[in-house]
C-alpha cells in the first residue's frame, strides 16, 4: 500500500462550505421557525472554527426528498452506507464477479501534427473477475459519445462504437484487497500509518508543518480509492465507509447527479492538489444508501469554473457463473 501512496502528493488547506442549494434550503427552514439540528462535525484541519455556515448546512439536511429523514452530515451518511454494504455476497470457487460501469474521462492529447487537444470520452466498461484467478480477468470496453473541448481528437483514439477486449489484471480495481483489517478503526490506523510513511519519504522532504495536512489528504485519497472497488473483499466495503465516516474533512451534499443521470446524496472531500483545487465526491442512492458512483473535479488556483475530470456510475455488479469467450482479446 505504501508504494501506491507514493504518487499522492498534495496538501490540504481548506474545506468547502455548504452548497448553494443547502444554504437556500436552510434559510427557508430557519424562516419557517424550525429548530436547527446540531451535531454537525467540526473540521479538525480547518483554520479557525466552524461558523454559521456549518450550522445552516446542518439544518438543510433534516428533511428527505419524500419527507423521510436524511442524514445530518457526511459521517452519518457514511455510517448508513456501511450498514447497507454489510450484506454484500462473496463469490465462491468457480464463480466470477461481474461489474458494469459508465465512465466519463477527460483526456488531454499531445500530437506533433495535430497539437494539443482536450476531450471527454464516455465508455461502458464491463469486467469479469474470477474468484480463483483474479489476475486473468476479462474486460470489455464499449466507447460511446465524446465531447471535444479544445483542438482535435487524434486519429489513433478509439472512435464511438469501438469495442475492445482485454485480459489480465486490467480490472485491478475490482480485485480483493489483501492484508487489510476489516475493523474501521484498525483500517483507518493502518491507512494513516502508511500515509505518514509515504509523505515522509517524499522528495523534496516536506517540512514538519506540511506533514500533517499531507497525511490527512493522502488518507482520504486511499479510502476513496478503496470505496470505488465494488468487491474489495468480505467485510472490507463496510469497513471503508466506516473509516471514512471518522474523517473530519468530509462534508455532505444533497444535490449530486451521477454520470447515468441518477440523483443522489454524497460525501465530498476538497483538497489542494498539485495543479489546483480538487474535489472528490462519493454518490449514494437516497434512502437505500446504495453506492451509485463517484466523480472528481478540479479548479485552477487562480479561480474559474470547476472542470469534471473523471466520473463513474456503477450500473450493475453481481456474481455470475460464466465468463464470455473473447478470442480477439489482447493482453493488458
Amino acid at each position: 500500500m505504501t508504494q501506491d501512496l507514493q504518487e499522492i502528493k498534495s496538501s490540504y488547506d481548506a474545506l468547502p462550505g455548504p452548497s448553494a442549494t443547502a444554504t437556500a434550503r436552510a434559510r427557508d427552514l430557519l424562516t419557517a421557525g424550525r429548530k436547527p439540528r446540531t451535531g454537525y462535525a467540526k473540521h479538525a484541519l480547518r483554520a479557525g472554527t466552524v461558523g454559521l455556515a456549518a450550522t445552516v448546512a446542518a439544518v438543510a439536511f433534516m428533511i428527505g426528498p419524500n419527507g423521510g429523514a436524511t442524514p445530518a452530515n457526511a459521517a452519518e451518511l457514511l455510517q448508513h452506507a456501511a450498514t447497507a454494504a454489510a450484506g454484500q455476497p462473496a463469490p465462491r470457487t468457480g464463480q466470477f464477479v461481474y461489474v458494469k460501469r459508465l465512465e466519463q474521462n477527460w483526456i488531454l492529447t499531445l500530437s506533433e501534427t495535430e497539437g494539443t487537444g482536450e476531450h471527454t470520452q464516455e465508455v461502458i466498461r464491463e469486467a469479469w473477475v474470477s474468484a480463483t484467478d483474479p489476475g486473468n480477468a476479462l474486460t470489455r470496453s464499449t466507447y460511446g459519445k465524446r465531447s471535444i473541448h479544445k483542438g482535435q481528437v487524434p486519429a489513433a483514439m478509439p472512435t464511438p462504437g469501438t469495442v475492445d477486449y482485454q485480459t489480465g489484471r486490467c480490472a485491478a480495481d475490482v480485485l480483493p484487497e489483501e492484508n487489510l483489517p476489516t475493523d474501521p478503526d484498525e483500517l483507518l490506523a493502518r491507512v494513516r500509518a502508511d500515509a505518514e510513511t509515504s509523505v515522509r519519504n517524499e522528495r523534496p522532504k516536506p517540512s514538519e508543518d506540511q506533514v500533517g495536512p499531507r497525511v490527512e489528504v493522502t488518507v482520504a485519497f486511499r479510502l476513496v480509492s478503496l470505496a470505488q472497488n465494488p468487491f474489495p473483499g468480505v467485510g472490507m466495503r463496510e469497513a471503508v465507509f466506516g473509516a471514512m465516516s471518522k474523517l473530519p474533512t468530509a462534508t455532505m451534499r444533497t444535490d449530486l447527479t451521477d454520470p447515468a443521470g441518477r440523483q443522489g446524496i454524497g460525501a465530498s472531500l476538497r483538497y489542494d492538489g498539485p495543479d489546483g483545487w480538487e474535489r472528490t465526491e462519493l454518490i449514494f442512492e437516497p434512502g437505500t444508501y446504495r453506492f451509485l458512483g463517484w466523480r472528481n473535479l478540479t479548479e485552477a488556483r487562480d479561480g474559474g469554473p470547476e472542470v469534471l475530470r473523471v466520473a463513474t456510475a456503477m450500473l450493475e455488479s453481481k456474481i455470475v457463473d460464466t465468463m464470455p469467450h473473447a478470442p480477439e482479446a489482447r493482453a493488458c
